[in-house]
């Protein structure tokens, strides 16, 4: 689907919502719904908060206490990171392209592509849920009740909130504050430690998917096809686990997506008859390739490739076949995620958790710098987006 005409039926179906919402016939409370939002507010959950929050209370605020040394260490950490992006961006690399990361609002289909969406937002309501569940219990530990928790949507985005007493927090000491504060950011990183370690650990991976799926590879997984070339004029779809290729030298046996690299790297000629056998299940697809655009000298099909983990329960087909690389993408992004939501949402900036952390840390007696830290990190945020769009465009995730 093409970015502007999504953008335009998420527009016009949020305008139409809101309409129906606040006819006179029609207007509900709860959920709340705005130009762009809803909230759905309930205490069905502040039980389950309180019950977690009434187990472990020492543990609980020895936990806190590192979320505030931590938070106030990313604080730092995120505002030197993205002060020193910016001169990145006129320091090219050996390529000619920028060092520096890119920093862009998130836009379904124009800075998060369609394919990267799913993912996306399974990640952010992760990282919202844990975030928002973790201030709760910290509130609750330190004594500040919840008026409510919830879920709301943002556009197409999904994610969860809580609701704290602003009157009994406002009481409460310093120390209580910046625990409550900083707890939001500090989940975020442990998830984001616990996911990266899934990646990183050689059994982190197989052994999370080993109940369902064979660890070892035994044929190349296609992933994507690329519109108006070979595979996919030929029928080729995501989700074919190809074991096999014949071609006018002999029939190839793939057993791993580096197989067919090597194969398609060293074998594959333009204008070649190729036949793929996929796994059980597949009927063998015959097909002519294309010259590279890159060199013309070797042949193209048009295809992505991953490994091929064999289900141990579940009939071969392109929807079981993909699952343990749609597993992989999402704890891919859930890590990326929850890193990020913690760095961006711990910045001295109005709105944040780190605004309201250092507020909390600084206390009245230094309240005057305040505003010129806000003013620094707006302009070294504001600074980095206009960067980015300048010398990257929009790229996408």
């Amino acid at each position: 689907m093409d970015p502007l005409i999504f953008l335009i039926i998420v527009g016009f179906s949020w305008i139409s919502l809101n309409a129906i919402a606040r006819t006179h016939w029609f207007e509900v409370k709860n959920p709340e719904i705005g130009l762009g939002y809803a909230f759905y507010r309930t205490k069905k959950l502040n039980n389950l908060i309180d019950r977690l929050a009434g187990r472990g209370q020492i543990i609980w605020k020895f936990f806190w206490d590192i979320g505030v040394i931590s938070g106030l260490g990313i604080l730092i950490v995120a505002l030197a990171f993205f002060t020193i992006n910016i001169p990145l961006f006129f320091l090219p690399t050996g390529d000619g392209t920028s060092s520096a990361i890119a920093v862009t609002p998130v836009i379904p289909g124009i800075t998060i592509s369609f394919q990267s969406l799913p993912y996306f937002l399974v990640a952010i309501m992760i990282g919202a849920v844990v975030h928002e569940f973790a201030h709760g219990i910290a509130a609750r530990v330190e004594g500040v009740d919840l008026k409510s928790t919830g879920i709301f949507i943002f556009l197409v985005l999904f994610g969860a909130f809580v609701e704290p007493d602003e009157k009994v927090f406002n009481q409460k000491s310093r120390r209580s504050k910046v625990r409550i504060m900083a707890a939001g950011a500090l989940a975020n990183m442990a998830v984001a430690v616990i996911f990266i370690l899934i990646l990183i650990l050689p059994f982190g991976f197989p052994l999370l998917i080993s109940p369902l799926y064979h660890t070892e590879s035994s044929g190349a997984l296609i992933i994507e096809t690329i519109p108006e070339n070979p595979a996919a004029l030929a029928g080729i779809k995501a989700g074919f686990a190809i074991i096999a290729i014949n071609s006018s030298n002999g029939l190839k046996s793939i057993s791993s997506a580096a197989d067919f690299q090597q194969y398609a790297n060293s074998s594959i000629l333009p204008n070649q008859t190729l036949t793929f056998y996929f796994a059980k299940g597949g009927k063998p697809i015959p097909l002519e390739t294309v010259p590279r655009e890159d060199n013309p000298s070797k042949g193209f099909v048009g295809i992505r490739t991953w490994e091929y983990l064999k289900s141990r329960f579940f009939t071969p087909s392109p929807l079981v076949n993909l699952i343990p690389y749609w597993t992989l993408n999402t704890i891919l992004y859930v890590f990326m995620l929850n890193l990020m939501f913690a760095m961006i949402n711990l910045l001295p900036i109005p709105f944040l958790d780190g605004d309201k952390l250092l507020t909390a840390f600084l206390g009245p007696k230094f309240s005057e710098y305040l505003p010129w830290i806000r003013y620094f990190s707006l302009g070294v945020m504001g600074i980095n987006i206009l960067l980015s769009l300048y010398f990257m465009g929009w790229p996408k995730l």
